[in-house]
């Protein structure tokens, strides 16, 4: 394949989307965004990242909690919405039925499949963004949206941010760990 040099911006590659929940001035508040990653499995801790202007980071950094939801596909309109508006001039709350977990530390989004409270364990300064590191505390998944107790992608219709558009899942392309078992097996009879 042919490589071609690109101007530096913000890649257009598929990322996540998740809805952030955080308290701020002991109000719940969403926020949409598509910088969200896991850092680690065991313990789990997961990343979000987000411009140091949004009202949300004022939440999370005076309460040391957030949550992370996964929105499913049907609620591209009430995530995008969040995103564009700003918790300082909209009542985020009201667009989602809210649920808390064992005790009130983040709010966390009903409708949305997969939900995490997550403490916060760093905050790194960039130029333009706070990049929340947590660490999951409590995790919680929507029943109808399990196979064999554990959550399943194609219930869960997660999406991704692919530039300027939302994108759904594509067929699956093949089990981790088979695949490259599958191979190496290969390799060895050559």
């Amino acid at each position: 394949m042919e490589k071609i040099s690109l101007p530096l911006q913000p890649p257009e590659v598929s990322l996540p989307v998740v809805i952030a929940g955080a308290f701020v001035h002991g109000k719940e508040n969403y926020i949409t965004l598509g910088a969200f990653g896991i850092m680690s499995l065991q313990p789990p801790i997961v990343y979000i990242s987000s411009m140091k202007s949004h009202y949300s980071n004022e939440g999370i950094r005076e309460n040391g909690f957030f949550s992370v939801n996964v929105p499913p596909a049907d609620l591209v309109q009430q995530a995008d919405y969040c995103g564009l508006v700003s918790g300082r001039d909209v009542d985020k709350s009201k667009i989602f039925t809210t649920f808390y977990g064992s005790e009130r530390l983040a709010p966390m989004i009903e409708e949305c499949p997969v939900n995490f409270v997550c403490k916060v364990i760093r905050i790194v300064d960039l130029p333009y963004n706070e990049v929340f590191i947590g660490e999951i505390v409590e995790y919680y998944a929507s029943k109808e949206c399990l196979d064999n107790d554990k959550p399943d992608p194609e219930k869960i219709d997660p999406m991704v941010l692919a530039g300027p558009s939302y994108r759904c899942l594509g067929p699956l392309a093949g089990v981790a760990f088979g695949e490259g078992r599958a191979y190496r097996a290969r390799l060895k009879g050559h």
